[in-house]
């Protein structure tokens, strides 16, 4: 049960960090992103005090959450095309060791053609509504637009095998639906029409904790 003395902190983190990010608060921005991410690695690292640990597991999803708090420090005003890449290159860097760790314990199964379809199709869709808008960030873009349903798709997967219980398999999808429509929101802001934020950042924080919690629920 330790893993779960530091979520309220980290929710409470959450919060502020949506609230500094809503208000474009970056001073509040870089100490808060940061904190947030480093809360939710000892979250993870919490999950080897529980009894039936996949430390294999836990090993992989600490060291795709490292990747995005070092991130996370760098990537503070994202309206800068030098920061936007650095956080491009860090998420896919750790969007692509999220599947690889689901994947590696759980594996493939039939079921994952027909979850692949409407994920394929909102890949197309994202990209063709984007595409007039990257400029430069074309390349980076469509490398990225991809790992984010690739990741959503593999945590889906989990929910056929027998590696990974319900509540696991309930987690990673919520944990990595959010990851994706946050980026999708952030994406129509910078690239389509700059509107206020509704969800984006909320999701970021509370996909990375349930990815983090993700590690202590194995049966």
């Amino acid at each position: 049960m330790y893993h779960l003395i530091p979520v309220p902190f980290s929710i409470v983190l959450i919060v502020l960090y949506t609230i500094a990010r809503t208000r474009f608060d970056m001073e509040k921005t870089k100490i808060l992103q940061p904190l947030m991410s480093f809360l939710v690695i000892i979250i993870a690292l919490l999950s080897l005090t529980t009894p039936n640990v996949n430390r294999g597991y836990t090993i992989l999803i600490t060291a795709a959450l490292i990747v995005a708090f070092v991130s996370d420090i760098f990537h503070i005003d994202m309206r800068k095309d030098n920061v936007l890449i650095i956080g491009i290159i860090g998420f896919s860097i750790a969007y692509s060791i999220y599947p690889v760790a689901f994947t590696i314990y759980n594996g493939f199964h039939w079921q994952d053609i027909i979850t692949a379809v409407p994920l394929v199709m909102l890949y197309a869709f994202s990209l063709k509504k984007l595409w007039n808008h990257l400029g430069s960030l074309r390349v980076p873009a469509l490398i990225y637009c991809l790992i984010c349903p690739v990741m959503v798709h593999r945590a889906v997967s989990t929910f056929f095998g027998d590696a990974f219980t319900t509540a696991q398999a309930v987690i990673l999808s919520a944990a990595t639906l959010m990851l994706y429509l946050g980026d999708l929101e952030y994406a129509v802001h910078r690239f389509l029409k700059p509107r206020k934020f509704l969800f984006g950042h909320i999701c970021y924080g509370l996909g990375q904790l349930l990815v983090a919690l993700s590690c202590s629920y194995f049966a």
